[in-house]
């Protein structure tokens, strides 16, 4: 096969096909045992070839050219198990991110319902006035400029909402996690 290795590092594309044919089997073989999959091993194969023909000008005439298609497949096998841990990595890293959004999202969802549910007891107005202070940060003078009511009355509302809500314990912490969350 030393006589192979001078024609194909020329380009010939008939001893190119003879290593193939000749070499072939014992390449898959080696990708079969080594991922035990018939589909992989054909590509690896393919791709071990394709290498092969693609650096043909490395070749060296000193050394048998079994020797070198399959120090050739060995690097191909070894970059597709990176590949594949790598793969397998970023999978996870993936999935674990996607969960911790899906449990922030559950989170926010909770806390939202438990502050909807402490400000209903609040009449319309005043409820407007405290999610626009407490939640939007909302100064009392833009309150008053956007609801056309004084600021002493958005002060009021304010001090009457924050009275009213005194029986419910969690609602300066739940409007705290809102703004933290947002």
């Amino acid at each position: 096969m030393l006589s192979y290795i001078h024609n194909l590092k020329s380009g010939n594309h008939e001893s190119f096909e003879m290593v193939f044919r000749l070499s072939h089997k014992k390449v898959y073989a080696y990708f079969f045992k080594k991922t035990n999959d018939e589909d992989k091993a054909q590509d690896l194969t393919q791709l071990a070839f394709i290498k092969l023909w693609n650096f043909r000008h490395t070749l060296s005439e000193e050394h048998e050219m079994d020797v070198q298609l399959f120090r050739i497949a060995r690097t191909t096998l070894l970059d597709y198990f990176k590949k594949e841990s790598n793969d397998e990595r970023n999978l996870k890293l993936y999935y674990t991110h996607i969960s911790e959004e899906a449990t922030d999202q559950h989170q926010k969802f909770e806390i939202n319902q438990q502050l909807e549910v402490a400000l209903s007891v609040l009449p319309p107005t005043r409820k407007k006035v405290f999610i626009l202070s407490r939640l939007q940060g909302y100064s009392y003078k833009e309150i008053s400029e956007q609801l056309c009511i004084s600021p002493r009355t958005v002060e009021k509302h304010i001090s009457l909402a924050v009275k009213q809500l005194d029986g419910y314990a969690l609602v300066p912490v739940l409007v705290l996690l809102t703004k933290i969350l947002d």
